[in-house]
């Protein structure tokens, strides 16, 4: 069993948590690549925006994740750093399978969190809810800080890109802080172990 990644339980003390659960990313003969998800959905925000424009869907969210190699490798550096590359990628398709389309990783670079760098992958994507289209950030940091690899990531909306309806346009756009949102996730991240 993998132990659960921890988290700043302060800072997510208004967010739901959604789910806890262990899956087998990799498992092929002679390793197998483990993790423990943790993922968290800002109730707030998502009240907020049913509040002022009537629609109703998880807005923002925060994953972290722990995942072990077993065996532990005898170069442990270059399979974690597969395995790291390939989580890149399952967050991709994460967000896809949150009903976010056009996603495209748009940036990498070192992060630091705690004493360790990660690695910071930025993604772009936009959603589409009841005619209003909105433009997504997608983040995701990985790190080895042990012999276990951490993730941590989220989403957040950042602009109004196309709306059939002026008036959920404006509540929408009322809701929107891109940069707060940016900033408290960086602050998420880099307190995650």
């Amino acid at each position: 069993m993998v132990a659960s990644p921890s988290v700043p339980d302060e800072r997510l003390s208004d967010w739901r948590q959604v789910d806890d659960s262990t899956e087998t990313p990799f498992d092929a003969p002679g390793v197998t690549v483990s993790a423990r998800l943790l993922l968290f959905a800002d109730d707030t925000l998502r009240t907020a925006i049913q509040d002022r424009a009537g629609v109703d869907r998880t807005w923002r969210f925060f994953l972290a994740a722990r995942l072990s190699v077993s065996p532990t490798p005898p170069v442990p550096g270059t399979l974690r750093g597969l395995v790291a590359t390939r989580a890149g990628h399952d967050f991709a398709d994460r967000l896809d399978a949150r009903g976010f389309t056009d996603v495209d990783r748009a940036e990498r670079r070192s992060f630091r969190v705690g004493d360790d760098d990660a690695t910071l992958f930025r993604y772009d994507a936009l959603c589409q809810v009841e005619g209003v289209t909105l433009s997504i950030d997608g983040w995701l940091a990985t790190w080895v800080p042990d012999r276990d690899v951490r993730l941590a990531g989220g989403a957040y909306p950042t602009a109004i890109v196309d709306a059939a309806d002026p008036d959920a346009a404006a509540a929408l756009r009322d809701t929107l802080d891109p940069a707060a949102f940016r900033s408290e996730l960086f602050e998420l991240l880099r307190e995650t172990g």
